[in-house]
């Protein structure tokens, strides 16, 4: 039976609120060991102005708005023991927006690619300006003071082991979206939050927003052939013709092949996530298919004996993370779901990212709240 070896905790600051993280293990060079770095949207946490016994303040415990005009990506490298060997280095900074989820992925050439999207903040006067025009808004001004843009998905490449990055290059428009402001900016791809994968010399790299005139969202692909410089819109994953159920967080996996398989979250009200096949690397999906298990989003780490470990947030009672093996073929769950953890204080909690560490464990990283409220980044390492 699996076995939950300890619980860390890996970034917390109680003026920051840290969470959607992603973890990856480095290439160890010559003459160091292999070596983990953990990226992680932080943003500000501003309850520390007031009194913890302040009323707003406990109500915040369990209520905190996930858009912050001040949030950015953050890095801490770690040792495979999950001893830190740096602060919490911001990456550079977005010059006009804010940075969302964290997605990495080592490629075969040695670099890091990052996949994440931005939100672009508003005041209030231009914000109802806008919204006169029928641009879609998002945010609450009530919390965050601010009106957003989705301003669209972007990818960064490291070529020295995540010490500095490229540009953000966001992804093109898909075909059939609206542009987010006519003549003004593009619909650039849409939200990212999901493992890329590389097949061949292709990167695939899995998107969700709102095509044509869809009221829900649906996940889609992009693809690069040249090591993540450039992308182009390869095909829809999942999408539903009646307008009931939003796709969102496809995570991809390589099978084997061409065969890959996108795991993705639904909101239908069963929290059961979606799966989809496809046997020519993108080209064409089967149809979606329902999976029991209960929990989003997922992340899907094929393991070195070939199994797959499914990590994904528990957003019921009792809050927290859990897990399950899949056979090599991802046909079949093997043995019984796996508590990793049921002790978050609210709803508030997952987003998984898991690692294989050199030893054969199961390093799973995601954020977490409990008692103090404070949004934080934990890690469980998980004995297969």
């Amino acid at each position: 039976m699996p076995e939950i070896i300890k619980n860390l905790v890996l970034y917390k600051n109680y003026r920051f609120f840290a969470s959607f993280p992603s973890i990856v293990l480095l290439n160890s060079t010559q003459n160091n060991e292999s070596q983990l770095l953990l990226l992680f949207r932080r943003a500000r946490d501003s309850r520390w102005l007031l009194d913890e016994d302040n009323e707003t303040h406990q109500k915040l415990k369990h209520l905190v708005d996930h858009i912050d005009s001040r949030s950015q990506i953050t890095g801490i490298f770690f040792d495979c023991q999950l001893n830190s060997l740096t602060e919490a280095i911001p990456l550079s900074a977005n010059p006009e927006a804010a940075d969302q989820d964290a997605n990495l992925l080592l490629l075969r050439n040695g670099s890091l690619l990052l996949s994440s999207f931005s939100w672009y903040p508003l005041h209030a006067q231009l914000a109802e300006a806008l919204k006169e025009t029928g641009t879609r808004l998002y945010g609450h001004p009530d919390i965050t003071g601010c009106h957003y843009l989705m301003w669209g998905g972007f990818t960064r490449l490291s070529h020295d082991q995540g010490k500095s990055w490229t540009e953000h290059n966001y992804l093109p428009q898909p075909p059939g979206a609206k542009a987010l402001i006519p003549d003004k900016r593009d619909y650039h791809g849409g939200p990212v939050r999901g493992q890329a994968i590389e097949v061949g010399n292709e990167i695939l790299l899995p998107v969700y927003g709102t095509l044509n005139k869809d009221k829900v969202s649906s996940s889609y692909l992009y693809v690069s052939s040249d090591q993540g410089q450039s992308w182009s819109f390869r095909s829809v994953i999942a999408h539903d013709p009646e307008q009931k159920l939003s796709f969102t967080e496809p995570a991809l996996l390589h099978i084997k092949n061409k065969t890959i398989m996108a795991f993705i979250r639904n909101t239908s009200g069963n929290d059961h996530f979606v799966t989809a096949l496809s046997t020519d690397c993108g080209q064409t999906w089967s149809q979606w298919q329902e999976n029991l298990l209960t929990g989003h989003p997922v992340h899907p780490l094929k393991l070195s004996d070939g199994r797959i470990f499914l990590s994904y947030g528990y957003r019921h009672k009792p809050y927290g993370i859990r897990a399950h093996l899949m056979d090599s073929k991802a046909e079949h769950l093997l043995g019984d779901e796996i508590l990793i953890r049921d002790d978050g204080l609210c709803a508030d909690v997952g987003y998984p990212w898991a690692v294989e560490l050199p030893d054969g464990n199961v390093l799973v990283v995601y954020y977490f709240t409990q008692e103090d409220g404070v949004r934080h980044i934990a890690g469980s390492i998980v004995e297969l």
